[in-house]
């Protein structure tokens, strides 16, 4: 019996973390049940990883919403490849999937990251969006409860939405270098490090993360706070002015996207996620994996990941007051930040490694594929 086919669909080539859970679904699915093809946009990210894992790839440029280059090369990919099941991500692509899955009569599930993708359905058009999903989708599949419940809220059926929480492989953390950071950054052995593993976007609190920073860097020698992610210049330049007037200098530096997260995990001290707006948040699971004490915000499906004062300390978003202080006791208390540290890692292999992710996800698949 030949693999159902799944044709995998994001509007975005990443990197981030919706953009790695179609990396992941497309190389790790069991190849005796699934063959994945990939229809997205020119991109340097996510098209190149999936065409050296032998993924087939599809791309496709459009630019805006009703362009229909995006649902026709879709119809197209599905009557070509005899595709079994669309699986979309993101509000625009999930629209696009629902039109070539009910033109060509296709199983579609489509897929929810955040509550930010819904407010973006507010406007007429993203209520339009959202009303067709809504009526089509065969499918909908959540990556934590509070956007379950917000869809439910939005009208969405509850016995069509699917939980499966992101998960990530392990092993980089297993491996990971040790005492090479502070030498490349030329800082001393018992320099403190604290990271924020986040790509510069609006929601990710940067500018509450550098006010936190500056209060724990007066109070506190031998601190230096690291932003790990891809920045954008244009929203990053209000956070790189902030940095400016209070002063920061080498105590808080930008080191951009890396590919070497692991390692970099490693040598912190405290990780922060100092988000305004969540999903499920991979850097969180790539911390709690690595076994580090986290400090992050509360929002989103943060906290169906971290048990506060149990796995990671949990404070209100947009409060740098509340962040400095929770970043200088773990810093102080190293007993008490190993211990969490080791907690959230317990809780990672039991609830998040990608094995079981994707365990979840081939029996989602299978429930709407057969029989054939």
């Amino acid at each position: 019996m030949k693999p159902y086919t799944i044709l995998h669909t994001i509007e975005s080539g990443g990197p981030g973390g919706a953009e790695t859970v179609v990396l992941n679904l497309a190389t790790r699915l069991n190849p005796k049940l699934f063959r994945s093809i990939v229809l997205l946009p020119p991109g340097p990210w996510l098209n190149p990883r999936l065409k050296e894992q032998g993924v087939q790839v599809i791309e496709v440029s459009w630019k805006a919403w009703w362009d229909l280059r995006g649902p026709w090369a879709m119809i197209k990919a599905v009557r070509e490849h005899k595709v079994d099941l669309i699986h979309s991500h993101l509000p625009g692509q999930n629209f696009y999937s629902c039109i070539a899955g009910a033109a060509t009569r296709t199983k579609t599930l489509v897929t929810y990251h955040g509550p930010v993708e819904l407010e973006w359905s507010r406007n007429l058009k993203g209520r339009l969006r959202l009303w067709f999903v809504r009526r089509t989708a065969d499918g909908i599949v959540v990556v934590c409860d509070m956007v379950r419940r917000l869809l439910i809220e939005l009208g969405f059926d509850r016995d069509r939405i699917a939980l499966i929480y992101n998960g990530i492989d392990p092993a980089p953390h297993v491996s990971a270098r040790t005492q090479w950071l502070r030498q490349e950054l030329r800082l001393g052995s018992e320099e403190k490090l604290v990271g924020m593993i986040a790509n510069v976007r609006q929601t990710k609190g940067y500018d509450f993360f550098v006010r936190a920073a500056a209060t724990v860097c007066g109070n506190m020698p031998n601190v230096t706070f690291l932003a790990v992610g891809d920045v954008n210049e244009q929203l990053a330049a209000p956070i790189k002015v902030l940095h400016q007037q209070l002063s920061l200098g080498d105590r808080f530096r930008f080191v951009g996207f890396r590919s070497d997260v692991a390692d970099i995990l490693k040598e912190l001290d405290v990780f922060v996620l100092a988000s305004t707006s969540e999903g499920m948040p991979l850097s969180i699971l790539e911390a709690m994996a690595a076994g580090k004490p986290v400090v992050a915000t509360k929002c989103g499906g943060v906290p169906e990941m971290v048990d506060h004062g149990q796995t990671g300390w949990l404070v209100p978003p947009g409060d740098p007051a509340a962040l400095a202080w929770a970043i200088a006791e773990l810093l102080k208390d190293t007993g008490r930040s190993a211990l969490l540290g080791g907690r959230a890692r317990d809780k990672f292999f039991k609830d998040f490694t990608l094995d079981g992710m994707i365990e979840r996800y081939e029996k989602l698949f299978l429930s709407y594929l057969e029989p054939r």
